[in-house]
């Protein structure tokens, strides 16, 4: 029996494999033009990463996204399938936690993925013929975006809400995991020598609600790694987390629906500039 497409594929993205340094993982690509990865947040792909996907494409960019965790979930319509998404993303976490790609709780490391990215960033950068790729990335993955930001390859990265290392609950009273970057030391000391750099964008995003990603560390980033870093906290009323993807689809707190679509919109703004 033939497999049923997942909604990255019925949303016409293209399904392939992409190993570097020891690390496979499939990638979804569609669209022309400058080539922008979008990194999903947990538990995986969803239906709202493929919508945010379909807006950056729309506006005239190759996109590619790769499955760093599980697979492709589309929107859970029924009261089985929301408990299966809510199982999927307690599985993804565990995967996280015990993976060598992701470090999660550690101080001053560079997660290993954040090399395989720049990788398949390379090789978007060629296959397109474009000396520059955008990367965006969102909770999980907002940290790897910032990573990539060592090397003038990546146009714009975009950190949206960085949640790695975790500092939630009783992690947050770790003295220093609420700032850390989720970079090495050697690479911070690298994006902070690139932050007058004219070629050098980072824009970062944070619901001002958000019990996951720390004030604290977006902060640290806009103090040091500015101007070359711009960040926008999000004024939420309610619990919030993901500022793009609610962007696309319905947010927890709809009274920030300006602020968000402004958000996305800058996003795109700087992709046109300078890719």
């Amino acid at each position: 029996m033939a497999r049923r497409p997942n909604a990255a594929e019925r949303a016409g993205y293209v399904r392939e494999r992409f190993e570097a340094g020891g690390i496979a993982h499939d990638v979804y690509r569609a669209g022309d033009g400058p080539p922008v990865i979008i990194l999903h947040e947990l538990p995986s792909i969803s239906w709202r990463t493929v919508k945010l996907a379909d807006h950056v494409r729309a506006r005239g960019f190759r996109v590619v996204m790769p499955a760093l965790v599980g697979g492709v979930r589309d929107e859970p319509t029924t009261a089985i399938r929301k408990a299966r998404l809510a199982a999927e993303l307690a599985t993804s976490t565990v995967r996280l936690c015990v993976s060598r790609q992701f470090v999660v709780l550690l101080q001053g490391r560079t997660s290993p993925i954040t090399s395989w990215i720049l990788a398949l960033a390379r090789f978007e950068a060629a296959a397109a013929g474009r000396p520059k790729v955008g990367v965006i990335g969102m909770c999980l993955s907002g940290g790897f975006a910032l990573g990539t930001a060592i090397d003038p390859l990546v146009g714009v990265a975009v950190a949206s809400q960085p949640a790695l290392p975790f500092a939630m609950g009783p992690l947050k009273w770790i003295p220093g995991q609420a700032r850390d970057p989720g970079v090495s030391r050697t690479h911070y000391e690298r994006l902070r020598a690139r932050r007058d750099d004219p070629d050098f964008c980072i824009l970062a995003f944070r619901y001002t609600t958000d019990s996951i990603a720390p004030r604290a560390r977006v902060e640290r980033l806009a103090r040091e790694l500015g101007p070359g870093l711009v960040f926008r906290p999000i004024e939420a009323k309610k619990h919030a987390h993901s500022v793009l993807t609610d962007a696309v689809d319905t947010a927890p707190d709809e009274s920030a629906r300006p602020q968000i679509e402004a958000a996305l919109d800058s996003v795109i703004e700087a992709l046109r500039e300078r890719l």
